[in-house]
């Protein structure tokens, strides 16, 4: 298992934890257990997003790129209770690997969804907020089980237009602070051109987080995207 120093944690980058600091640290939250084999490329990476045939659909890095993370693997189902209610399943490596995390969002007003983290699971008010201007919308995602004492927060928002969307470890959201953007498919298909699949470009200090990336970015995605219910 390789680790990340603590010079690859750039003082800046927002991530206020050391993984290698067991003597001064107290007991590993969930949270960094999830992330102690992660390691962290030298360059920023983007991957695609691949639909599949049964509602699915995989994340994957290009061929050949050093320390990149392994796919992830997405389905989508209803819940047979509630038709009307989506399941959102993220795994790591395989279709039966890892569980990275789930959740679920219907069409019911009272009942605003949940989200299933590191095996707890949450209504997702308690984890996303988000807050709506007249030309732009601001999501901040509050990480669980990361521990009272360190608590940690991703700030997400369009402001860069063009369906993107941008996350970063502080509210300055400079560059410096970059963690991740998730770029939708914005181009008709065309015959006998190429489809520009949906893009997260994930930064060094992205890859630390990569897993509460994700699931913010689909989730809030799901989330605008969903038919009004007015």
């Amino acid at each position: 298992m390789i680790l990340p120093s603590p010079s690859d944690i750039a003082p800046n980058s927002g991530i206020p934890f050391d993984f290698q600091d067991s003597k001064r640290s107290p007991p590993a939250s969930d949270y960094e257990k999830s992330y102690r084999s992660v390691r962290r490329p030298s360059a920023p990476i983007t991957y695609e997003f691949t639909p599949l045939p049964s509602n699915s659909m995989l994340l994957a890095p290009p061929p050949n790129v050093k320390d990149s993370q392994r796919p992830y693997h997405i389905t989508v189902s209803l819940n047979c209770f509630t038709p009307s209610s989506y399941i959102t399943i993220v795994r790591k490596n395989s279709w039966d690997g890892e569980l990275v995390g789930d959740f679920e969002i219907g069409t019911n007003a009272r009942n605003p969804g949940t989200l299933c983290l590191r095996g707890n699971e949450y209504p997702i008010s308690e984890l996303l907020q988000p807050q709506l201007n007249v030309f732009r919308t601001t999501w901040d995602w509050k990480v669980k089980n990361f521990g009272p004492e360190n608590p940690l927060m991703l700030y997400w928002d369009d402001y860069g237009g063009g369906g993107a969307l941008t996350c970063y470890s502080s509210q300055d959201r400079d560059s410096a602070h970059l963690l991740a953007k998730f770029t939708p498919r914005t181009t008709l298909r065309r015959q006998g051109q190429p489809l520009e699949p949906p893009k997260l470009l994930v930064t060094p200090s992205g890859h630390l987080l990569f897993d509460d990336l994700l699931l913010s970015a689909l989730l809030i995605e799901r989330m605008r995207t969903a038919p009004s219910s007015s």
